[in-house]
């Protein structure tokens, strides 16, 4: 099943388009010296959160997407069967709760 893409709205003309199907995400602002949300730690990141959802029998996709900052993209991760969507998303709210101390960069998607 299609989910529609969903507009976040930041303020009168800035925001970003999420994934239907995403249930987290993260800014990435690349690797330079002065990078707030560096690459690798944005990955190591959201390495440790697919983990969980693998543990939870939850398959999922990375997708990139854009964000109104040139120099910022957004990595999301979504949720591969619609099935599992619901679920995922109450998991993924309970994992960022549990992780809110020891994470800087994910974010929930919904």
């Amino acid at each position: 099943m299609r989910v529609p893409s969903r507009y976040h709205k930041i303020d009168g003309w800035r925001g970003f388009w999420i994934p239907g199907r995403a249930i987290a995400g993260a800014s990435d602002t690349g690797m330079s010296y002065d990078s707030p949300a560096p690459s690798d730690k944005v990955k190591e990141e959201i390495g440790r959160f697919r983990a969980a959802m693998r543990e939870a029998g939850i398959r999922t996709r990375l997708r990139w997407g854009g964000s109104s900052n040139v120099f910022m993209g957004k990595r999301w991760v979504t949720v591969a069967d619609f099935a599992d969507f619901a679920r995922a998303t109450e998991l993924a709210h309970d994992w960022l709760k549990e992780h809110r101390d020891d994470t800087r960069y994910i974010h929930d998607a919904v």
